[in-house]
């Protein structure tokens, strides 16, 4: 274990001795808005912050200045225990007959909340660091300062907590039956007080920290742009694999092994201008493309952490999706302007359920749907979206096809 730490830890410092020029970035942001405590903050409240350091300097002669960085994120906002895997053992809801639910446990079931209605939400505050070294070889042909082939190694962990909800702490327990996680006397409530394999983050203290190592390939024979004001054009691949085995610092918390898993994901896309328009000054008028990408990917592994679980927790997926961009006018400075976007989106999930115990499940799902995003950027500092969609084919749930819609205001600045 000390010379895993000592290799992490000399990779992690080694950029240090090697910059030759600085830059410095900080992100910060409301990623939807909140009536949090009461009302608190007049219905916005800061849900989430990112800082981001990065620097660049040459190591392979002739090539672009190889990038390191290290980005920081925060999030304090609410989170749901889900009803629809077995704690004991992560059989899915959905794979069970009525008959059969009686023998497994899940949150929100018969026995579980004692004859009243248990809140199911909590608070989960949680921070994440990523640090990379990233290195591009030859030159792209499509845009002359760009790299042609691009390798990138890092290193990310997450520290999670999973507490009773904020407004359980106000007069009356804000509206509130009872604690989710523990008992009248404070102790933990069953069965929150042993481990449990479909959710090892709620196990025990519920203070979970995880990590992972990754590798990501990727071929860029696409047009970049000085702003995302104009139109993108050419095909670009990626191939990232990560691995987050039990003793990279994953097994270090009392309540047993908090990940386990290796995940390789491919993605392709390709985007084809269709129109642009430009004013007298350069600035763009109007323009359109056109997208398309794939993605497949699979994660394997005993245990895999909440943030990496796939799509209804099969292990396999592939998605297809396709595009149309459109931008309006920029408008009094150069980061003033509207895009609308329109996506086709289907989904396959396949194999395996991820932190079943046993492996017996084995399941296909088609989910099928459609959005539309509008964004409107002022100064460089504010963006303001707004999505609506709605969902053709939802997989394995027998729901109805549902719209649904959701908005967030960002704030962010570059130092």
């Amino acid at each position: 274990m000390k010379r895993i730490a000592g290799i992490i830890l000399v990779f992690l410092m080694l950029p240090f001795g090697l910059y030759a020029s600085e830059s410095l970035s900080f992100d910060a942001y409301i990623d939807s808005v909140s009536g949090g405590v009461k009302g608190f903050g007049l219905g916005l409240f800061p849900l989430g912050t990112t800082f981001g350091f990065e620097r660049y300097y040459q190591i392979v002669p002739g090539e672009n200045r190889a990038e390191f960085q290290i980005e920081l994120s925060f999030a304090f906002n609410n989170s749901s225990l889900s009803t629809d895997y077995d704690y004991l053992n992560g059989r899915p809801r959905w794979v069970l007959s009525n008959d059969e639910l009686g023998d497994y446990s899940f949150f929100g079931g018969d026995g579980w909340n004692d004859g009243g209605d248990r809140a199911l939400s909590y608070f989960n505050p949680r921070s994440d660091i990523d640090i990379y070294i990233d290195q591009g070889f030859w030159d792209n042909p499509l845009y002359e300062k760009g790299s042609l082939f691009n390798v990138r190694v890092g290193y990310n962990a997450r520290y999670a907590m999973s507490l009773e909800e904020v407004t359980f702490s106000l007069a009356g327990h804000g509206g509130l039956d009872s604690p989710v996680f523990v008992n009248s006397d404070g102790s933990r409530r069953e069965p929150f007080d042993s481990f449990l394999p479909a959710y090892p983050w709620l196990s025990g203290s519920r203070n979970v920290f995880t990590d992972y190592l990754y590798l990501v390939l990727s071929l860029n024979m696409d047009r970049d742009t000085p702003t995302d004001a104009e139109a993108e054009e050419g095909i670009s691949a990626e191939l990232r694999l990560e691995a987050g085995p039990s003793w990279l610092f994953n097994n270090i918390t009392p309540e047993g092994i908090q990940s386990d898993y290796c995940l390789a994901l491919l993605y392709v896309e390709e985007k084809m201008e269709i129109f642009s328009i430009e004013q007298d000054n350069g600035w763009t008028w109007m323009n359109l493309y056109i997208g398309h990408s794939n993605t497949l990917q699979y994660v394997s592994g005993s245990v895999v952490p909440e943030n990496k679980l796939p799509l209804d927790r099969l292990r396999g997926g592939f998605r297809d999706r396709i595009w149309i961009h459109f931008t309006g006018p920029q408008f009094m400075a150069g980061d003033c302007y509207t895009n609308i976007e329109l996506n086709l989106y289907n989904t396959v999930m396949f194999g395996g359920v991820a932190n079943e115990t046993d492996g017996a499940t084995r399941a296909v799902e088609l989910q099928s749907g459609f959005s539309a995003i509008f964004q409107l950027r002022l100064f460089g500092f504010i963006r303001f979206e707004y999505q609506i969609g709605y969902d053709f084919i939802r997989g394995i749930w027998p729901h109805e096809p549902q719209w649904w819609q959701n908005s967030a205001l960002q704030f962010y600045v570059s130092l």
